[in-house]
């Protein structure tokens, strides 16, 4: 079944319009994607590598995260998402908003959102095609990766946003 979103302007107000997956937005169309951030106690986040069969950024390593469908709000979505992707329950008040922007290369609005909780990696549950390894990483490390190229270009700044 195909994926359906509903449409928003750049404010985020939605359109009352809904769109398919795959089909090129409209040029003042947007949807949103959330970007989940899993913070332990030691300000270590986890990154998921994408799995190799995705069209956009396969074998990067990312937060988790995805589009949010119809009738979905953001918060909702980050919740889905790290049910789906890892396997971590969350209540949306568990959710702490972190910021929002736009991705200036596509119709599409990032609500990034923290969650705070210590996880042990071998507990985390993959979502084949979508995951293909998880790890724990610590800001240095994160850096490092960021210089690299290995983490997908729109997350590269999660800890200078975050340290401030």
């Amino acid at each position: 079944m195909a994926e359906i979103w509903d449409v928003y302007d750049i404010n985020k107000n939605k359109k009352n319009k809904l769109h398919k997956r795959g089909v090129p937005l409209d040029k003042d169309d947007y949807h949103i994607v959330i970007h989940a951030w899993v913070v332990n106690s030691n300000d270590e986040v986890i990154l998921t590598k994408r799995h190799s069969s995705k069209k956009i950024c396969p074998n990067m390593w990312e937060c988790t995260e995805g589009s949010i469908i119809a009738g979905e709000s953001s918060v909702e979505g980050a919740v889905r998402e790290l049910k789906e992707e890892i396997g971590l329950s969350f209540k949306i008040d568990d959710a702490i908003f972190f910021t929002s922007f736009v991705l200036d290369f596509s119709n599409t609005i990032i609500d990034s959102y923290v969650f705070k909780r210590d996880v042990n990696i071998n507990d985390l549950v993959l979502q084949e095609n979508e995951v293909s390894e998880a790890k724990i990483v610590n800001e240095r490390v994160y850096r490092k990766m960021c210089k690299r190229g290995e983490i997908v270009e729109s997350l590269r700044y999660f800890y200078d946003l975050y340290k401030k």
